[in-house]
C-alpha cells in the first residue's frame, strides 16, 4: 500500500517491500529484507540502503510530533557498527530531542528474524549493526500552505509494496559510472526516485554518495568500487535535486589500502545550472576490514 498516495506505483521504495510501524507518538520502526541486491562486495546491507530505512523511520516520526507543522530533513548520519546481514534489517527510530526550530531523531539498526524479533547469537541478542540520526527543521504550519496530517489519518502499520528488486540496488536506480578516481557518477531525478516534494528522495541520496564514494576511494586505494565498503556517511542536504541528472564530485581526503579511508562528496543537479544539492562526508574501509568505527 501507499500513505497518502506515497510513493506511487513503480517507485524505488516499493520495490525495496520496505514495513513500517509506529510504536509510540515518538518511536518507529522499519524494515527490509536482506537480499543480495541490496548487499555491497562483503555480504552485509549498503549503508545506502540503511539510511533510506533511518531516513523514512525518522519521517514517520517527525509527521506525528511535529502536526500540524511541516518538516525539511537537514541531515542525517548512519555509522555501520557490525556486519548487517539480516534476514530482515530494521531501523528503530526515536525521538532524540524536540525544539522550537528543530527535531532531532536516534535511531538503531539492527537485524531481526521473520517474526521481527532480534536476531541471537550463542542465545544472547545480537548487538546493533548501525547507530544514526536525523535533524530536521521545523516548517510553521501555513493558512495557504499543506500542514502535515492529524493523528487520526496516520496509519500505525503501513507496507511499501510494489515489485522486487531484479537487479543489485545501484543498477536499478541506475548509476551511471562518469570517472571513478574523480568520484563521478551520474543518477536520473525520474519519478521512479522522487520523494513526496517531486525531488531525489534521501535516502537515494544516500545511495549515490556511497556509490561516488566507494569510486573515489577504490581507485586511490588501488582496487576499485566493488573492493571497497562504505562504513559511514555524514549527509548534509542543502536543496533540492528535482531536475537531474545528479551528478557527484569526489576529494579524496585520506587512503590507505590496509586502512580506512575518507572522501568528501558534493552532489549537484547538472538540469538546473549545476545546484549543489548535497554534500556528504563518507568513510570506508576494504572489504574483509572489521566494520567497526576507529
Amino acid at each position: 500500500m501507499s500513505f497518502a498516495g506515497y510513493p506511487p506505483p513503480d517507485h524505488f521504495l516499493g520495490d525495496l517491500g520496505m514495513e513500517a510501524e509506529v510504536t509510540t507518538e515518538t518511536t518507529a520502526r522499519v524494515r527490509t529484507r536482506v537480499t543480495p541486491q541490496v548487499c555491497s562486495a562483503d555480504g552485509g546491507v549498503r549503508i545506502g540502503v540503511l539510511a533510506t530505512l533511518v531516513d523514512i523511520v525518522g519521517g514517520a516520526i517527525a509527521a506525528r510530533v511535529l502536526r500540524p507543522d511541516w518538516m525539511a530533513t537537514a541531515d542525517l548520519a548512519v555509522e555501520l557498527v557490525g556486519h548487517p546481514v539480516g534476514p530482515w534489517v530494521e531501523a528503530r527510530g526515536s525521538v532524540l530531542r524536540r525544539g522550537r526550530t528543530t527535531l532531532v531523531v536516534e535511531a538503531l539498526v539492527v537485524a531481526v528474524d521473520e517474526d521481527g524479533a532480534d536476531t541471537r547469537v550463542d542465545g544472547a541478542a545480537a548487538d546493533p549493526v548501525a547507530w544514526a540520526s536525523m535533524t530536521f527543521a521545523v516548517l510553521p504550519a501555513k493558512e495557504d500552505a499543506p500542514t502535515l496530517p492529524q493523528a487520526a489519518e496516520l496509519p500505525a502499520r503501513w507496507a511499501f509494496s510494489g515489485g522486487a528488486l531484479t537487479l543489485p540496488v545501484l543498477d536499478a536506480l541506475p548509476v551511471t559510472v562518469l570517472d571513478a578516481a574523480a568520484g563521478r557518477v551520474s543518477v536520473p531525478a525520474r519519478p521512479y526516485l522522487h520523494n513526496s516534494f517531486g525531488a531525489v528522495q534521501g535516502g537515494v541520496v544516500a545511495l549515490i554518495a556511497e556509490a561516488a564514494g566507494a569510486e573515489a576511494l577504490g581507485a586511490a586505494t588501488g582496487s576499485d568500487g566493488a573492493g571497497t565498503v562504505v562504513t559511514g556517511l555524514q549527509v548534509a542536504y542543502l536543496a533540492l535535486g528535482k531536475v537531474g541528472p545528479i551528478v557527484s564530485s569526489a576529494r579524496v581526503l585520506a587512503a590507505g589500502p590496509d586502512g580506512r579511508s575518507g572522501a568528501v562528496v558534493e552532489l549537484r543537479d547538472a538540469g538546473a545550472a549545476g545546484r549543489l544539492t548535497t554534500v556528504v562526508n563518507v568513510t570506508a574501509a576494504p572489504v574483509g576490514a572489521v566494520r567497526v568505527p576507529a
